[in-house]
């Protein structure tokens, strides 16, 4: 059942003309009295079912907005979508965005769904375990995603270096489970449910990753955005954290959503994608500092620098209470 749209008749006094900002620029409510916001997200699968929800269920119309979800190709197209205004809020691997602000992008950290990795890692039957994929080789996405770091991260967990394995990039999961299933890999490094199909071609889960800590789901815009459009950002924030609440005690509208956004049909697989994610993602939007500094520290490293001493100038906590 749908949350009824309260948001009808809502007018913000809010100048500018258009509708949408144009660079950061002031939007204003549309016809019926809701604030067009973009939301750009970067991969493809259940992590972020916040968003599916809270669109097919009435909870961004609930909180006054008229949101339209654009997913990008991968997570290095974050930065320029916020950059160009083509996405207003993007939501991805954290590092990325920590990695322009380094660079003078003026960017903030408004809320977090999803503070661990949401990897699994599918393996073909004669891997029995990660240390037997020293020599061998594992497809992941483009070079800064979440399996990109994701696959340093459990090398190295296992006792291993990145440099043990050979990673092949691939553009996107449908092609990451295809060279598993033609053995042109011995393993993928995917969020479920996508890469779970791989199981119906004989191939086994060989770890998740849903435990270990990682930027991820890090919700950022411009600060030039926010400061124009407070009330935009504030009212995302709150419908974020009705999402995160909404999911958890909505499996079977969630699984749906799933479904839908993910294109992957089966309901078993989706349910199990659902299960999975339960340990990944936040119970608030809140921005963990912890886990943004782990962001600068990944970044200034693949860049060779020094990471900022002070992050919490990048993060704007104030609008989970304000």
């Amino acid at each position: 059942m749908k949350i009824p749209i309260g948001a009808a008749g809502l007018m913000l006094a809010l100048t500018a003309c258009g509708g949408a900002a144009g660079a950061g620029g002031t939007v204003t409510a549309d016809a019926n009295g809701a604030l067009p916001v973009t939301i750009g997200y970067t991969a493809l699968g259940a992590g972020y079912s916040d968003l599916y929800t809270a669109q097919d269920y009435g909870i961004f119309a609930k909180h006054g907005l008229n949101v339209k979800l654009n997913r990008l190709n991968d997570s290095s197209q974050l930065v320029a979508g916020l950059a160009s205004d083509s996405v207003q809020i993007g939501v991805g691997v954290a590092a990325d965005t920590a990695a322009a602000i380094m660079k003078g992008a003026d960017l903030k950290y408004v809320a977090m769904s999803e503070p661990h990795y949401n990897l699994e890692m599918w393996a073909s039957p004669d891997v029995k375990s990660v240390a037997e994929l020293k020599g061998k080789k594992v497809a992941i996405t483009s070079p800064g995603s979440e399996s990109d770091f994701g696959l340093t991260a459990l090398l190295e967990a296992n006792g291993l270096k990145r440099e043990d394995v050979t990673a092949v990039f691939v553009k996107g999961v449908p092609a990451e489970v295809a060279a598993l299933g033609s053995g042109a890999v011995s393993a993928i490094l995917t969020q479920p449910p996508n890469g779970t199909e791989s199981r119906e071609k004989g191939a086994h889960r060989l770890a998740a990753l849903s435990n270990m800590p990682f930027p991820l789901g890090a919700y950022t815009v411009q600060s030039k955005y926010l400061q124009n459009n407070r009330e935009v950002v504030k009212r995302f924030v709150a419908a974020e954290a009705e999402a995160l609440q909404y999911i958890r005690g909505h499996k079977d509208e969630t699984v749906k959503s799933i479904q839908k956004y993910s294109g992957v049909k089966s309901t078993e697989l989706a349910s199990y994608a659902y299960d999975f994610f339960l340990d990944v993602w936040a119970k608030t939007p809140a921005v963990d500092e912890k886990v943004i500094k782990q962001a600068f520290d990944e970044a200034a490293e693949n860049a060779k620098t020094s990471p900022p001493s002070d992050v919490a100038k990048y993060i704007d906590n104030s609008l989970t209470t304000s």
